[in-house]
């Protein structure tokens, strides 16, 4: 086995390195790796593991300097978040692990590593270590001052494992929330799961939807409607006291729209033949990921526009397509599971070069233990 490295992704073989993705792993895939390419102050690293030049094993891996426009995915963000959550203090010296390499995809979702199934999992693990020790090595040769794996799926255990094995501190993470979708492909299927309460709150919200004329479209993601998304962006920002940059967001979707392709897809919300309400999503090998969302709220009053749909206009189309999972990413726990979605928590992972540092993250993963424990370490192979 070796791992080879790039830092362009014309020189990786892009259908070998997404064939080594399972569920979960559209961040880790080629549409979005082009997208955050496209978008990073540095090149990206892209370890691939080989044997006999075919890849068994991959790993992308963000270079995040000081000021990053991409806060979720740094280590000192994240770091200080958990320990002011923890210790109810700031923890200033958590800007010192940057910069940092950010591995696993640039995005606060679901950290992923891709490795051939058909091994064994003792190969699996071999595989995994070879890419952890060349990402690290790559970073402390750069004289980056952290490695970090921020979303690290609780299920994820051959991954644990080797980052545990590897010094890696266990801190607390996140909770990211899917929504299986009824195997059936019926909607009837996927209310049955609720308690009565709650479908007949449900059905309320849909026949209130449907009474107003609320239709729904699906269509790729162009400049055209980039530029009618925009504003229903630039009002969820404003309505939750967020600050925002309409040139910065309309980049975003246009990056988006040029490097992920067909994955990427909006669904738009009209009433009165109006544009009231949007979500982005993209699908990959059966799973659909939705991303971010606007809405005209003036327009929509007190319609329950939100739910219909990022909820049950997504599920419909994802039944209709034959889908199996929505993944809604992290935040807003109440809502995703009123509305059907199985929680999933995550363990974030950070490796810091100077002693001092390791010696801090150490006393707060000690604290942090009883919370970043495993399930059953050594259950499964890779995610």
């Amino acid at each position: 086995m070796e791992v080879v490295v790039h830092r362009c992704l014309t020189e990786v073989d892009t259908g070998g390195w997404d064939a080594l993705l399972g569920p979960r792993g559209f961040y880790a895939a080629t549409p979005w790796l082009r997208h955050a390419e496209g978008t990073a102050a540095t090149p990206p690293y892209y370890f691939t593991a080989l044997n006999d030049h075919e890849p068994i094993g991959v790993l992308p891996g963000y270079p995040l300097e000081h000021g990053t426009p991409y806060v979720f995915c740094s280590p000192g963000r994240v770091i200080d978040t958990i320990h002011r959550s923890v210790t109810g203090e700031d923890a200033p010296w958590t800007a010192e692990l940057l910069p940092a390499l950010a591995c696993g995809g640039r995005n606060p979702s679901h950290t992923k590593t891709g490795v051939h199934s058909g091994l064994d999992q003792g190969r699996q693990r071999e595989t995994l270590t070879a890419l952890v020790r060349v990402a690290e090595r790559e970073a402390w040769a750069a004289g980056l001052q952290a490695v970090s794996f921020l979303y690290v799926d609780e299920d994820d255990d051959l991954l644990r494992e080797v980052l545990t094995d590897h010094q890696y501190l266990a801190l607390p993470g996140q909770t990211a929330y899917s929504m299986p979708v009824p195997d059936d492909g019926s909607f009837d299927t996927y209310l049955a799961r609720f308690e009565q309460r709650r479908r007949v709150k449900i059905k309320r919200e849909l026949r209130a939807l449907d009474e107003a004329g609320v239709t729904y479209l699906t269509q790729p993601l162009t400049a055209d409607i980039i530029e009618q998304l925009a504003p229903l962006e630039l009002a969820l920002y404003a309505k939750h006291s967020t600050p925002a940059n309409a040139d910065a967001f309309r980049a975003v979707l246009h990056s988006i729209a040029n490097h992920a392709g067909a994955a990427a897809r909006v669904t738009t919300a009209y009433l009165d033949g109006h544009l009231t309400g949007f979500v982005l999503t993209f699908t990959h090998h059966g799973e659909m990921y939705a991303r971010q969302a606007g809405f005209d709220y003036e327009a929509q009053g007190k319609l329950p526009l939100y739910f219909g749909l990022v909820y049950y206009e997504l599920l419909r189309v994802a039944l209709a397509e034959g889908l199996s999972q929505i993944h809604y990413s992290t935040g807003s726990d109440r809502v995703k599971l009123s509305r059907g979605c199985t929680p999933r928590r995550q363990i974030a992972y950070v490796k810091a070069r100077r002693a001092e540092h390791i010696e801090r993250l150490s006393q707060l993963a000690q604290r942090c233990a009883p919370c970043t424990m495993p399930r059953e370490v050594g259950s499964g192979g890779q995610a």
